[in-house]
């Protein structure tokens, strides 16, 4: 069985607020030995012991509003063993760390003498009983979650609770073997308005794992429930939290615990539609962007909460299959984190508690949800404050639009392709949030998605379509502006500024029309650079478009006509401009001289 201890957080002076709590996750990029005993590997190391330096500054200086951060969480494998722990003891022992707070945190493997050594500190608890050194095997190594809270007097003490059950990886081992822990803390103490709370922490593969034929959470609430069984009482569980090295947080085989847990028909006495699910994971990726594996950072809430789910929120979304591919957290309120990369989340967690009913208490789960970077990154993704659902997707995009140098490695202007593809790039990632948004809606004739957290394909291939009309128009005329109002970008040609547009549409009538329906500079021509899925030639149907083709470069506007001063190239003509041209003179005259035939 799993041993519960309890810990009263109350005789330590541990008051968290009633209405919200500041938090900070961190979600670094591991690199782990490839065998057990699983460790941050040498290279690493100094790397990751940055890490916990961020976080913490990060933490320390409550950037999310709160007069601290009530809770700093760092995922499985993520201190690098004695001498991170080290690191994170000396900053929450200094004066400048808030007292009446608490850190949670995994480390990387411990051998049995460095967990002896570890248990033996002072301000060190653990279960003497369940997890006695004596039953730790001489070849057996401590994956150990560790709970630090520092109390009002400034006491630090630390609490080891070791994993209780292998993942696969620990289990297919070559070498050595994980020891398996035997018991969970569960702490509690006073809210500021006299109501208790309650908390509990599991090491990853823990949350799925059964063990003595009961899933581990259910050890943790049937402790409660017996407590208030014997009190006759209701007591309500606050936070649970899962840290993870988990490869795939949305695979169905660990949300499937999700709907068992908040089911409050079973072990009734133990309220769960307050609690705040907490599943903190290691980040994909070194830098921001999108991963397969890890990430999915996310806090889950009771359906019975009366949270409002608002579309489009920055730093976070709803989760959802186009999240997830999981519909298994459809009924539950999912805060997910859409940065899967390396980088730092600092927010406010409202308690489900403190909201009134109706209008009055309509409210979103968190508040000041920032990101901030990790190991010196300078991104759109990583600003130190919100991020936009459309930059965030723009910039994941933009990482995977290949230069023109890739498909066509021949073309004599190849190299100068990859090079304003990559200037290209760096202009859009710089874009506002509204003119990300707008960026993307001009060039997406087909989309009908309403925000960011819907784009898929069709604004996807758009976005591409207007990355390689920039990389060939600047080949020729290289000073090119990204993003005026109503344009993708804005360019100097024979001592004219041409306001320049690239739209994907079903056909390039339907990317004129889209055209139209967007605001244009009213001195200025504009040149659309137009394409159909199958990248044809344009032949015109009808005479108000042929009209429109008979517009010539230079030529006057006529501000009644939202037609007049419209140029057009379609991006096959574009294309073959690129490939045929030999200079960048010849660039910047072909297209000049496409503008200007009769």
């Amino acid at each position: 069985m799993i041993h519960l201890e309890t810990v009263d957080l109350g005789s330590r002076g541990i008051t968290l607020p009633a209405d919200r709590v500041g938090m900070v996750i961190a979600q670094p990029h591991l690199s782990l030995t490839v065998t057990e005993p699983y460790r941050c590997t040498e290279e690493a190391k100094l790397l990751q012991l940055q890490v916990l330096t961020d976080t913490l500054s990060v933490a320390r200086d409550a950037p999310h509003g709160l007069a601290k951060t009530h809770f700093t969480v760092f995922p499985e494998y993520s201190i690098p063993g004695l001498e991170g722990i080290s690191q994170v003891e000396n900053v929450l022992c200094s004066a400048h760390w808030p007292t009446e707070t608490i850190v949670i945190g995994g480390t990387d493997a411990l051998s049995k003498t460095d967990f002896e050594a570890l248990a033996t500190r002072p301000g060190s608890h653990f279960d003497t009983d369940q997890n006695a050194f004596n039953l730790i095997g001489r070849q057996q190594w401590v994956n150990c979650g560790v709970t630090w809270v520092k109390a009002r007097d400034g006491t630090l003490e630390r609490w080891l609770q070791p994993k209780l059950a292998p993942a696969w990886p620990e289990q297919r081992v070559l070498y050595e073997d994980m020891f398996r822990g035997k018991s969970v803390f569960a702490f509690t103490g006073l809210l500021e308005n006299g109501a208790r709370y309650r908390f509990s922490s599991l090491v990853c593969f823990d949350w799925v794992a059964t063990v003595d034929g009961k899933k581990a959470w259910r050890w943790v609430l049937e402790d409660i429930q017996s407590r208030a069984e014997a009190a006759q009482a209701e007591l309500s569980l606050s936070w649970f939290f899962v840290i993870q090295c988990n490869r795939k947080p949305s695979d169905d085989s660990f949300l499937v615990e999700v709907a068992p847990f908040f089911d409050q028909t079973v072990l009734p006495n133990v309220h769960r539609d307050r609690t705040c699910l907490v599943f903190a994971n290691s980040a994909g990726k070194p830098l921001p962007g999108r991963a397969e594996l890890y990430g999915g950072t996310s806090l889950i809430f009771s359906p019975h909460t009366l949270f409002a789910d608002q579309n489009n929120s920055p730093t976070f979304c709803n989760g959802g299959p186009r999240s997830r591919s999981s519909t298994l957290l459809a009924a539950y309120h999912d805060v997910l984190f859409r940065e899967r990369g390396a980088c730092i989340h600092s927010f406010v967690q409202v308690n489900p508690s403190s909201l009134a009913p109706g209008a009055a208490g309509k409210t979103i789960a968190l508040q000041n949800a920032f990101v901030f970077p990790l190991n010196g990154t300078n991104d759109p993704r990583t600003p130190a404050t919100l991020v936009p659902a459309d930059v965030k997707w723009l910039n994941d995009e933009l990482d995977d639009v290949p230069s023109l140098s890739v498909r066509y490695s021949s073309a004599v202007l190849a190299s100068q392709a990859e090079a304003t593809h990559h200037t290209s790039v760096a202009k859009l990632r710089e874009l506002s949030p509204h003119a990300a948004t707008r960026t993307v809606k001009l060039a997406a004739e087909e989309s009908k998605a309403d925000h960011a957290d819907d784009w898929g394909s069709v604004e996807s291939l758009a976005l591409q379509h207007v990355v390689h009309t920039l990389d060939i128009v600047a080949i020729g005329y290289p000073q090119l502006s990204v993003g005026p109002e109503g344009a993708h970008a804005a360019v100097s040609m024979n001592n004219n500024t041409i306001d320049l547009l690239a739209i994907r549409g079903a056909s390039h009538e339907r990317c004129i029309e889209h055209a139209k329906t967007f605001s244009i500079h009213p001195q200025r021509q504009r040149l659309l650079v137009s394409r159909d899925p199958d990248n044809t030639s344009w032949e015109p149907r009808f005479d108000s478009i042929l009209e429109t083709q008979k517009q010539r470069l230079g030529q006057d506007r006529n501000i009644t006509d939202p037609a007049s001063g419209s140029l057009h190239l379609t991006y096959q003509e574009l294309l073959e401009i690129f490939r045929r041209s030999t200079t960048n003179a010849g660039v910047e005259r072909a297209i000049y001289d496409g503008l200007i035939r009769t």
